[in-house]
């Protein structure tokens, strides 16, 4: 206060001084200003000028590129997808053919001569020109004798159809008596093999018609194939399947080997987006008789894969852009007939601009060159608009100095009147006779003390009554307090579970609220609800929706039927529209059983007991409150010994910091799992001191509220 008082001007001679050289600074400021915003936007609008033709330009290089490269790009997939339906229909026509000629042995035994057939402990001369046969574990082979003897006609054909088609890795026949014959001869067959349970036997003969099957690992050559297979018929009747076997090796070397500029990558997929084929795509395996679960083509982004399967399915080829392997990338798609699969190429977006990169580079560099500049050439006029500034001040201090003399002789006589009211006489009136504005400003100064005056009554009479409402808004806190359990342990001698919660409302009352209860010996509730507003409507709101879920809860009903209950009631003329969000769930203290149902809350975290945290979605629910007759669902999980399940409200995920960034629930999960051995109430004080530190002083915008139980298993 002293420091000030030195600082201000002693007398009003000097501060009128003071008030004429303020307003001319200011108007010289103002001028300058105006000035330099005027030549700034003259350089701005000069830049523009030069950049802007280049940028065009840039503008119509990357639209015509891109539309190049999109046209050529199609093309390629489409050319692609006709040399793959070529090679299918290739392999289609040569089983086709062998399907005619069995069909014609076994309507005709003797129509062809028979040949030796060859087992796995029988090796012929030459493999290469002969089939082998095996049968199941438990099939005698009486019972396939006659099917064995015919269908060693079949070797002439098969070794024909392997010559012609070299994507054809080897051709198998099988009847649903068991019997299996593959052509060219292997001993390598797994003893435990049984034809009749493989996919390309059981959807031919399951089907009645040629088609292709998933991929799957061959039990000879141990690697991913896919086979095309078509039944023989006799009299109507399936009498054999014959497959033709494609690896997929075969495929990724002769078919997918497409490239734009050393770029991109082909796919082959399935209808349900399998990936059969694609570069560096591992095909070895050893587990021939597990299904294979294999690998899908999915955008990062899984809401573009709804349009994505749409036009997979209209049988058009077309092209797509989004997110692919975290880079923004072009993808054509052209379907194959002959399967139904589909070839898909993807290409980066900026391998596309990657041409046009240097040009761009080099008008960047050319307009901050250009800017330097124009900045340069402001900074000489600004110092020469300067040195003017300083003549025009120094002009006016000796101006203002003589005006002030005149002008302030009268005003000295207000001092002694203006000092007492300054001191506290607001009763005290001033009695200036001058005539003129002196004279204004005397009754001003006796107006201003009988405002004063009144002032202060006023604010002695609002002062008491905001001590009144804080001293209400207290008790309004401590009552609401009082209606949420705050005793923990709650249930000490309960040795089944730990069971911790904790709410701290933004204002002095709050809208969240949590509970806990038994229902009868074994079985307790547990209730968190977050109400849509705060303040004393939401606490108030809060207060009748708790005691409405308690009492649905103690009336043994699931938690469905709670929500479903509560919020017809609360419906009732709900003029105001208000709705709270609710979670609740019912845990059978003796099995770990957890009954849930959700209202339009947050999803819950589960730990495991070995400290494993997640995220457990359930079915969202509507909020109550708003509309009568929602229907709600429950949702049952077991919790195993030593499993923690969090409940929390908005208010924690929700916590920003100075920055507005959101607290997230990464960040939440993360702090759970970094505390897989505590109990349920180290981790809510632990979730609690990391939320205050994330916001660092930032003030807390909604109600934090957290409810933890910890399962402990049945106790002997």
């Amino acid at each position: 206060m002293t420091n000030r008082r030195r600082l201000r001007p002693k007398n009003i001679r000097t501060r009128i001084l003071y008030a004429l050289l303020g307003t001319a600074l200011l108007s010289l400021v103002c001028f300058g200003l105006v000035s330099f915003w005027s030549m700034n936007n003259l350089g701005q609008t000069s830049l523009k000028g030069t950049v802007g033709l280049s940028q065009e330009l840039l503008k119509i290089s990357k639209g015509s590129l891109e539309t190049l490269t999109q046209e050529g790009l199609l093309k390629s997939t489409v050319d692609q997808a006709a040399l793959i339906d070529a090679q299918f229909r290739d392999v289609e026509n040569d089983l086709k053919v062998l399907v005619d000629s069995a069909e014609r042995i076994w309507k005709t035994p003797g129509l062809y001569p028979h040949k030796r057939s060859y087992s796995i402990a029988d090796q012929p001369s030459d493999p290469k020109a002969a089939s082998v046969w095996q049968i199941p574990q438990g099939v005698p082979t009486s019972a396939v004798a006659t099917e064995l003897q015919t269908s060693s006609a079949m070797d002439d054909f098969m070794i024909s159809v392997l010559k012609s088609n070299p994507i054809i890795n080897d051709c198998n026949l099988a009847t649903p008596q068991g019997l299996f014959r593959r052509f060219p001869w292997s001993a390598n067959i797994d003893k435990n093999y049984d034809v009749r349970k493989r996919d390309w036997f059981t959807r031919a003969l399951t089907s009645g018609s040629l088609g292709w099957s998933e991929p799957y690992v061959g039990v000879i050559a141990r690697n991913l194939r896919v086979n095309c297979s078509a039944p023989v018929k006799k009299n109507n009747k399936i009498v054999a399947v014959i497959g033709l076997n494609v690896p997929l090796t075969t495929i990724q070397e002769r078919i997918i080997k497409m490239r734009i500029n050393n770029q991109g990558r082909a796919y082959l997929i399935s209808k349900d987006r399998r990936i059969l084929a694609r570069e560096g795509l591992d095909t070895s395996s050893n587990d021939w008789g597990e299904k294979q679960k294999g690998e899908f083509f999915s955008f990062d982004d899984q809401k573009a894969m709804p349009l994505l399967d749409k036009n997979l399915a209209s049988g058009t080829p077309g092209i797509m852009r989004g997110m692919l392997g975290k880079q923004d990338s072009f993808v054509a798609y052209a379907p194959s007939s002959t399967t139904g699969w589909s070839v898909l190429f993807a290409l980066p977006v900026e391998a596309v601009y990657a041409p046009i990169r240097p040009t761009e580079q080099a008008i960047v560099a050319q307009t901050k060159a250009a800017s330097s500049l124009v900045y340069q050439q402001i900074g000489i006029t600004m110092a020469i608009l300067a040195g003017v500034f300083l003549l025009v001040l120094g002009g006016v201090t000796v101006v203002s100095r003589r005006v002030a003399e005149k002008i302030t002789a009268p005003i000295l006589e207000l001092e002694s009147g203006a000092e007492i009211i300054g001191n506290g006489n607001l009763e005290h009136r001033l009695q200036l006779q001058s005539g003129d504005e002196i004279q204004q400003l005397a009754e001003t100064f006796n107006r201003m003390a009988a405002d004063l005056s009144r002032y202060i009554h006023d604010l002695t009479v609002t002062t008491a009554a905001k001590e009144r409402i804080q001293s209400e808004l207290k008790l309004a806190t401590d009552i609401q307090a009082s209606l949420l359990p705050r005793i923990f342990p709650p249930f000490p001698d309960r040795k089944e579970f730990a069971l911790f919660a904790l709410m701290e409302p933004a204002k002095e009352v709050g809208g969240d609220f949590y509970d806990f209860f038994f229902l009868d010996d074994r079985r307790i509730c547990l209730v968190i609800g977050d109400v849509s507003d705060k303040g004393v409507p939401a606490a108030l709101y809060m207060m009748v929706a708790k005691t409405l879920l308690k009492s649905e809860a103690l009336r043994d009903a699931n938690p469905a039927q709670i929500l479903e209950r509560t919020n017809s009631i609360l419906a009732l003329d709900n003029e105001t529209s208000m709705f709270v969000t609710v979670f609740c769930a019912i845990l059978d203290t003796d099995t770990g059983q957890l009954d849930c149902a959700n209202a339009g809350h947050l999803p819950p975290l589960i730990q495991k007991a070995d400290g494993c945290t997640t995220y457990r979605s359930f079915s969202p629910g509507f909020v109550l409150g708003p509309m009568p007759d929602i229907s709600y669902r429950t949702e049952q999980i077991m919790l195993q010994p030593g499993e923690l399940f969090l409940l929390y409200t908005d208010g924690v995920n929700e916590a920003v910091n100075p920055a507005l960034e959101e607290y997230g629930d990464k960040r939440l999960l993360d702090c759970v799992t970094a505390h897989p051995a505590a109990t349920p109430e180290q981790i809510i004080h632990a979730i609690r001191a990391e939320v205050l530190g994330f916001a660092n002083g930032a003030p807390q915008s909604d109600d934090i509220t957290m409810l933890a139980i910890r399962y402990l298993g049945k106790q002997a």
